[in-house]
């Protein structure tokens, strides 16, 4: 007899009943609100998570995992300068967090603040020098700061750390292509391309079409 499948949002409802449950009956709980505050999380309640993860640092403001999940919570809410706030706040609890540091530097390119971005990458990778989500998102970052040389160094180390990671490919191919090695830039765009990364078409274009000018240039 086949069994019929679980319901997913009825676990998960259970769960937070449960959950629920728990924090009532252990109101100074730290790890009941973390718990809490996860599943609200994932259940899309977001507000609610808030509350819960609140609730845990009123009783312990040391919780590292209670503030790196509530900046990722506020990042995943579009609060950008409260996540990094939070997240500074996780950093002065465990200060060698890459991830955090990384989280930071994600913030800040999307508010287009590239300086303070390439200040926590780079502080990310000096203590793991093997970080490619670190190493490719740098290479953006530093083909904004115009600082193109360091931009192919971490674009190159991260595709030989990560063959198969088409970020870092695509990256590059942009480092490249401002620098004026348009086969290069090709020459990664296609192999992000054979990984399965979504390029730019018009960008691949624009490669293409630059590529070929500097092939005919040099005949």
């Amino acid at each position: 007899m086949t069994r019929p499948p679980r319901d997913n949002s009825t676990r998960q409802n259970q769960l937070i009943k449960d959950l629920e449950k728990e924090m009532k009956d252990n109101p100074n709980s730290v790890i009941a609100a973390l718990r809490l505050g996860m599943v609200y999380q994932n259940a899309e309640r977001l507000e609610d998570a808030e509350i819960a993860f609140k609730h845990g640092l009123k009783f312990d403001p040391l919780s590292f995992e209670t503030r790196l999940n509530l900046s990722t919570l506020y990042f995943q809410m579009g609060r950008l300068e409260d996540g990094i706030t939070e997240s500074k706040e996780a950093l002065k609890i465990r200060p060698e967090s890459t991830d955090v540091m990384s989280n930071i530097g994600a913030a800040y390119i999307h508010m287009q603040r590239w300086e303070y971005a390439a200040e926590y990458f780079n502080k990310a990778i000096e203590i793991k020098p093997e970080m490619i989500t670190a190493l490719a998102n740098l290479v953006t970052v530093n083909v904004e700061l115009d600082k193109l040389e360091s931009a192919i160094a971490a674009g190159k180390k991260a595709v030989s750390l990560a063959p198969r990671f088409g970020v870092a490919h695509n990256n590059l191919a942009v480092a490249y292509y401002y620098q004026g090695d348009y086969d290069l830039a090709l020459d990664h765009l296609e192999k992000a391309k054979k990984i399965g990364y979504a390029v730019s078409p018009q960008f691949e274009e624009m490669v293409s079409a630059k590529a070929e000018s500097q092939t005919g240039e040099a005949s």
